[in-house]
């Protein structure tokens, strides 16, 4: 019967692909989102099911690594919404306890952001999704004093504090921010403060980056539409004086060209540029633009192609992919997945070690379609969560809110536990800290519970 149904959405989907190429209603693109979504939910299910036949129980826990799986989540009954829309151009970060997306946009949807009903394509909401209890929830609203730039903002996690930077409203480049937000999402009630800034700042632009290390927050790259910039600006945050830290000047000197919708890599002395581009181009991560923190010098750090491809063995040029960065026993590893290059969209996925700089492409860890403008977070034990995007199927793109989820690593003993201890025991986030302790689980596994 499943099979049936899931028959009847793909041909339903096919139907209103043709209908959108002839009317390009907004109401029947978001109905294609439906459709697309609920087809996918089903297959996962199917997939499920196949999987099921393989083990002695469908419950019985089995650690996949390099897997690339869609995350289900629990079915909420209420007239509050249960989890984010779908949506792109959002932004998402998180901890070993949780996720925490920020934003977005979605042109075939129609939301209420202010209290004069007025309407936009934009989510201007703060969404947190619990990693041990698998639910999200709605932490700040139209209600709450948000930006309105909500699209391509940068946005990053310090310890407990949520830093928010730039990002631009719709129609895109046309209201633009340089704005600097901060708030912590475990505290209650919510609240995001500007902060009151001083000196040379940086221009109003969305798709840049930020990297906070040794008391300076740092922004390169972005654009407000037209010009691009890889310009370096930081933030001395004890005094909150933004100054020009590098100004790029390609056309004079081997300085990186403008880009936005790129992503950084950080080893502790030097940031690396992961791709990124233009309206009309993207950029090489064969050959990566290196900005040197303490001489304040831009250099080009070549990297290795995967020596199990024929060449080049290396990503293609790419921007609106994701990056995340985590540590391992043979150093800091990032991984780089979908994106596209203005042209071809892109489901391959990608680790690149900060020692060796050599490229491997993951091949059992593709994801299941081609995806761009959504955005990825990583556990510090190497365990990637991807959320949201645009999605390239059958020559439509349709967004989605999906949360997909892999083990980029072969983590500790102790985590593998602490996932299926967590598959066999659910109820356990509801225990108390101390009976978790004198059950023998360890501190900062208890902690993670304590934190959600």
């Amino acid at each position: 019967m499943k099979i049936f149904i899931l028959l009847v959405y793909k041909v339903f989907a096919r139907v209103l692909d043709i209908l959108n190429r002839f009317f390009n209603v907004p109401r029947l693109r978001h109905l294609r989102e439906i459709v697309d979504v609920s087809a996918e939910e089903m297959s996962a299910e199917n997939a499920d099911s196949s999987t099921s036949l393989e083990v002695s129980s469908r419950n019985e826990y089995c650690f996949r690594p390099f897997e690339m799986r869609r995350i289900k989540q629990k079915r909420l009954i209420g007239p509050k919404k249960s989890k984010p829309y779908a949506r792109s151009g959002h932004r998402i970060v998180g901890n070993d306890s949780a996720l925490y997306c920020f934003g977005g946009f979605n042109p075939n949807m129609a939301v209420v952001n202010n209290d004069d009903d007025e309407t936009s394509s934009l989510f201007q909401e703060l969404w947190k999704y619990d990693l041990i209890k698998n639910e999200w929830t709605l932490l700040m609203d139209p209600s709450n004093d948000l930006p309105q730039e909500l699209a391509s903002n940068a946005m990053i996690l310090h310890e407990d504090l949520l830093i928010l930077y730039g990002g631009t409203g719709f129609p895109f480049g046309v209201n633009c921010s340089n704005r600097l937000y901060v708030c912590k999402p475990g505290s209650k009630p919510n609240e995001m403060t500007e902060i009151a800034v001083k000196g040379d700042l940086p221009p109003a632009q969305y798709g840049q980056t930020i990297l906070y290390h040794d008391g300076f927050l740092y922004t390169i790259g972005g654009t407000e539409g037209f010009d691009y910039t890889c310009d370096v600006y930081r933030l001395n945050v004890a005094t909150k004086t933004w100054e020009c830290a590098y100004a790029c000047r390609p056309d004079i000197r081997d300085d990186p060209p403008g880009r936005y919708r790129h992503e950084i890599a950080f080893d502790g002395e030097r940031i690396y540029i992961i791709g990124g581009g233009t309206s009309e181009s993207a950029f090489s991560l064969s050959s990566i633009p290196t900005y040197h923190i303490r001489r304040n010098q831009w250099t080009y750090t070549e990297t290795k192609p995967d020596p199990n491809l024929p060449r080049p063995g290396v990503p293609a040029a790419r921007k609106c992919h994701s990056c995340v960065q985590y540590q391992t026993d043979h150093g800091a590893e990032i991984v780089v997945a979908g994106g596209y290059d203005g042209r071809l969209y892109y489901k391959d996925v990608w680790k690149l070690n900060l020692s060796t700089f050599e490229w491997r492409q993951m091949q059992k860890t593709n994801l299941p379609y081609p995806i761009f403008f959504h955005d990825a977070a990583a556990s510090s034990a190497g365990c990637m969560y991807i959320f949201g995007g645009i999605k390239f199927t059958y020559n439509n793109n349709v967004r989605t809110n999906i949360v997909y989820k892999t083990w980029m690593t072969i983590p500790k003993l102790s985590e593998i536990c602490w996932e299926a201890l967590l598959h066999y025991n659910p109820a356990i986030v509801n225990r108390t800290k101390s009976s978790l302790l004198e059950a023998g689980i360890p501190l900062k596994f208890v902690q993670r519970i304590n934190e959600t």
